[in-house]
């Protein structure tokens, strides 16, 4: 009964949203072309043998975007997202023993339309679920290279024990909860008051997303950065899982930071409770940001599992719209029954270049 009063509810916002901002006046919309080229060198090590990759930094990926608004009359401003990604050897899709350039996939990111009024904005298309991005918040400079997703540099490395029999992907073990991503959906987001905005999204498979969102410049104290988010799968996914999760950072004026993030799902017919846990301490100044981050999944492949991580990480941006990385990580898995199981090291090293 929910579902159907959710999905009439959205039915009826999209009808009288779209009447809204209706005109008679035909405009044309001009689009900006921009983008970026995010490459790197990686060495993992599992415990039992070791590579040396080329990869696309799934962080945040090679992509380009066309993107465009017109404001049509005093109300209503227009708009459409077009953005794709182009990785040539991910670093989510790796694993040693891999000895090729891996696929090219030429992949969707946003393929929307948009429209904004004072009463809020109106978005259709492709594009993030109200909750995407809500485990994200991060300011400590050092996001292109470590944050919260650990799975982003790492998910397809597979853990394996001192006789080097496979026990389990790092992906399939780590989660940050963050809502279900893009997806093709109608989404809702109030204006802002106070630094807080409202977002609402509906998808295939009669799933939905909410989020609330903050963000403040409090001067010498710093800058602040919020957000919580809700995703309800309902049969996008089976089994049908719930989850919340959210994230606060924190830019102190002297450069100081700290990030946590943290979630838990809800398994329909699981013995198992998953939820995850992340921390970073930075420092930032001019053109420099180096941090340390500690990162724990639990119980989410099964029962009683501990997947964690460390790591360290330097950013340096020396040119406008360039920055170079570098990180250093540990990844450990703890599970029941299974003994000797090796941490797998990673190294990365590369740059983004904007355009």
């Amino acid at each position: 009964m929910m579902k159907k009063e959710f999905n009439r509810l959205w039915w009826f916002a999209a009808v009288a949203f779209f009447s809204l901002v209706a005109v008679q006046s035909v405009y044309a919309v001009e689009v900006t072309l921009s983008g970026q080229v995010n490459r790197a060198l990686m060495w993992a090590d599992n415990g039992n043998d070791s590579e040396v990759f080329h990869v696309d930094n799934d962080n945040s990926s090679t992509r380009f975007r066309l993107t465009g608004s017109e404001q049509v009359n005093d109300l209503v401003t227009v708009g459409i997202g077009w953005e794709n990604q182009f990785e040539s050897n991910s670093s989510a899709s790796v694993d040693i023993g891999q000895n090729s350039d891996g696929s090219a996939p030429f992949t969707e990111r946003k393929l929307e339309a948009y429209f904004e009024t004072p009463y809020g904005k109106l978005s259709i298309g492709q594009g993030d679920g109200a909750a995407n991005g809500t485990a994200e918040m991060d300011l400590s400079g050092t996001s292109v290279i470590m944050y919260s997703g650990v799975n982003d540099t790492a998910s397809s490395f597979t853990f394996r024990d001192d006789d080097d029999t496979p026990i389990a992907t790092i992906g399939s073990t780590r989660s940050n909860f963050d809502g279900l991503s893009r997806n093709d959906r109608l989404r809702y987001d109030s204006p802002k008051f106070r630094g807080f905005t409202f977002s609402a999204s509906a998808t295939n498979g009669d799933a939905y997303e909410l989020a609330l969102r903050y963000a403040a410049d409090y001067g010498a104290p710093g800058k602040v950065a919020f957000a919580l988010g809700y995703a309800n799968s309902q049969d996008r996914a089976d089994p049908e899982f719930e989850q919340i999760g959210g994230s606060l950072s924190w830019l102190h004026s002297s450069g100081v930071n700290v990030t946590l993030a943290g979630g838990s799902r809800d398994i329909d017919d699981a013995n198992r409770d998953p939820v995850n846990f992340y921390f970073k301490l930075g420092y930032k100044t001019g053109i420099h940001a180096v941090a340390v981050e500690y990162g724990l999944t639990e119980e989410l492949a099964q029962e009683d599992d501990e997947s964690n991580n460390y790591g360290v990480a330097y950013v340096i941006s020396p040119w406008r719209g360039t920055e170079f990385y570098g990180t250093y990580r540990i990844f450990e898995l703890d599970r029941e029954g299974v003994n000797d199981i090796e941490d797998i090291n990673q190294v990365m090293v590369g740059t983004r270049v904007k355009f």
